[in-house]
């Protein structure tokens, strides 16, 4: 791994370490990526084998804090996804966009990390070692379906992955795993659902749990495999069947096992279920039990918007149209509770992906900057959801707060959960086209 750079009066810099530096081991185990330097520098006792312009350098650390050295290293390359899966989204992104999104990644060591999921289809017997030896524990797998026939067709491939025997190994182990199934209406729902979703539970608890998400499809699906939209009346019918295997599971497991995301109810317009419904939400980052919670934690902000404005403000708060109704009936009678707050909820349309995709995730900045545009209050506050950026604070589409606002000429912020900071911007407004 080679250092990108040294933090300043760090171990490392104290050390003589260098950017550029090349880690080789620590205490002689090698260093292939952040996690083997995670799982080997925790020691009081540290010996780093750099390689620097061709020579071998030897640096020994003994430390009573056994804290961070302050070694900010290169990204590391991350294994690339050998499906081919018909639903994929990557295959659903317009043109254009930035190299990144067209990445498929498919790393265990990114499920580990970050709790994305990957489906075990390129792992190796060293790969589940490692998962094992190292403790990379939980794991987020991707399963769909354990029919064969159906799952080498959501896969887009012809062989035997040998998913059971790798899940078997890593639960045997005590590795902690969490499974989805992407559900595609008419090919593995019904009888290959429910046997899917018994099969994984016979590796219970070691597969801690189930979520059942539905397929998004966006518009640019030209020579793509066709697939079954998702409606209402779809929705309503798998709550109900899911329903009854949930309380089987209960009544088994003193848990629910197998659980639906937020999009099932928010698609079928039932009401969500309370938050102990979700046990431990050990899938909250997938959307299961995500709107329940921002529910239960709105309730704690009431006093922000307690005492009234200084002086009349307006706020719209813009989301997917899939939220807009949850949100005009939770979120705006609190807000309002300012005196001299005028609240609009605004569901925004998908022109990007297409009007299918609904969700506040997977809207672009061209989107919010329409929406905003269409709407003809130049006074009011324009919060964007929480997960409209990147981490380097761009949309999809690679726009920023700031070219919103510089687009529309309105006021615009993003929603960091933080209600005192909305508060606080309604109270001082920036000055006109910056974020």
């Amino acid at each position: 791994m080679f250092i990108k750079s040294i933090d300043k009066d760090s171990p490392a810099h104290c050390l003589g370490l260098q950017a550029g530096d090349e880690l080789i081991s620590i205490n002689d185990e090698p260093v292939r990526d952040i996690i083997d330097y995670q799982f080997n520098v925790a020691e009081e006792s540290v010996l780093l084998r750099i390689r620097r312009n061709g020579s071998v350098l030897d640096y020994e650390i003994e430390r009573d804090d056994p804290s961070e050295l302050g070694i900010v290293f290169e990204e590391i390359q991350y294994r690339h996804c050998g499906s081919k899966c018909p639903f994929c989204f990557v295959d659903q992104n317009p043109k254009g966009m930035r190299q990144t999104l067209y990445f498929r990644d498919e790393d265990f060591r990114l499920s580990f990390m970050h709790g994305s999921y990957f489906t075990l289809n390129n792992v190796n017997e060293a790969d589940l070692n490692r998962m094992v030896n190292q403790r990379l524990s939980p794991l987020y797998i991707s399963v769909h379906a354990l029919d064969r026939k159906v799952r080498n067709f959501l896969f887009g491939v012809d062989r035997d992955d040998r998913l059971l025997e790798k899940i078997e190994f890593l639960t045997e182990n005590n590795i902690e795993l969490h499974t989805q199934i992407v559900l595609c209406p008419g090919i593995n729902d019904g009888k290959v659902l429910h046997e899917t979703i018994t099969g994984l539970e016979s590796y219970y608890p070691g597969i801690k749990t189930v979520a059942i998400v539905p397929l998004g499809l966006t518009k640019h699906r030209k020579g793509l495999t066709n697939f079954q939209t998702v409606t209402p009346g779809y929705s309503k019918e798998l709550i109900s069947e899911i329903h009854d295997v949930q309380t089987g599971y209960m009544k088994k497991h003193d848990n629910r096992f197998v659980y639906l995301s937020d999009e099932w109810y928010l698609k079928a317009g039932k009401r969500l279920p309370s938050l102990d419904h979700y046990g431990d939400l050990f899938q909250l980052e997938n959307g299961v039990g995500m709107t329940r919670q921002f529910l239960e934690e709105l309730k704690k902000q009431k006093p922000v918007f307690k005492k009234q404005l200084s002086q009349p403000k307006k706020l719209n708060i813009l989301t997917g149209k899939l939220a807009e109704p949850i949100l005009s009936k939770h979120l705006v009678p609190i807000f309002e509770k300012a005196k001299g707050l005028s609240v609009t909820v605004t569901g925004v349309e998908n022109k990007f992906y297409g009007s299918s995709i609904d969700v506040s995730g997977l809207l672009s900045g061209s989107d919010f900057a329409r929406t905003i545009g269409e709407i003809d209050d130049h006074d009011a506050l324009y919060l964007l959801p929480p997960n409209c950026l990147n981490p380097d604070k761009l949309t999809l589409d690679d726009m920023t707060l700031e070219s919103i606002a510089q687009q529309t000429g309105k006021q615009v912020m993003q929603f960091t959960g933080d209600y005192s900071e909305v508060r606080n911007r309604l109270e001082n407004p920036v000055s006109r086209n910056s974020n």
